[in-house]
Formats: structure tokens, C-alpha cells, sequence
């Protein structure tokens, strides 16, 4: 079987204050299906998880909201060169929510 390759995923998160915080995030993450490894950590307010190439990453930020913590999105603005028609959006439209 061949080796799986993992997607990593870092996300700042806010409002966790000691570990039992930290235990709570791990946890619900580690619930997600696709997520391979979650480690918090607390001084740095971050999460990093590996996901499978199935696992979803909007479903890791809903577990740490449902969780009671809040990630913190950012928005990228990226300038596409060479589209030159819809089926060129489409594409990468696809790729993008993916």
C-alpha cells in the first residue's frame, strides 16, 4: 500500500487560557474524520493538524467553534494569470475549494 500523503494545517485560535483548554481542542479535532494528528499549543495560540487527502479543513474549524474557541480566518486575494475562458475559472474554482 502506498504511503498516504498528509495535508499539514496551521490555524490560530483564540480564547484558550490552560491546558484543560488545550485537552478540550485536541480532542474535538481528533474527533474530525480525516485528521491524522492534532497538537495545540497554548503559548503560541495555535493548532497545527495533518489531514488526510478525505479530511476537510472547514470541518476542523467548526469542531474548534463548537469546541467553544474561536479560529482565526484570513482572506488572500490571489491574481490568477493565463484564464482565458470559464472552463479556466472553473478549474480553478475546483482546485480552489479543494
Amino acid at each position: 500500500m502506498p504511503e498516504q500523503i498528509l495535508q499539514p494545517l496551521e490555524i490560530p485560535v483564540l480564547g484558550m487560557t490552560c491546558a484543560s483548554c488545550v485537552g478540550r481542542v485536541e480532542k474535538a479535532i481528533s474527533a474530525v474524520p480525516g485528521v491524522v494528528r492534532a497538537s495545540v499549543n497554548l503559548a503560541a495560540e495555535r493548532v497545527h493538524v495533518e489531514l488526510t487527502p478525505e479530511g476537510q479543513s472547514a470541518a476542523v474549524v467548526e469542531a474548534i467553534r463548537k469546541a467553544g474557541y474561536e479560529p482565526l480566518e484570513h482572506t488572500l486575494e490571489l491574481k490568477i494569470e493565463g484564464m482565458t475562458c470559464a472552463s479556466c475559472v472553473g478549474r480553478v474554482e475546483r482546485a480552489l475549494r479543494a
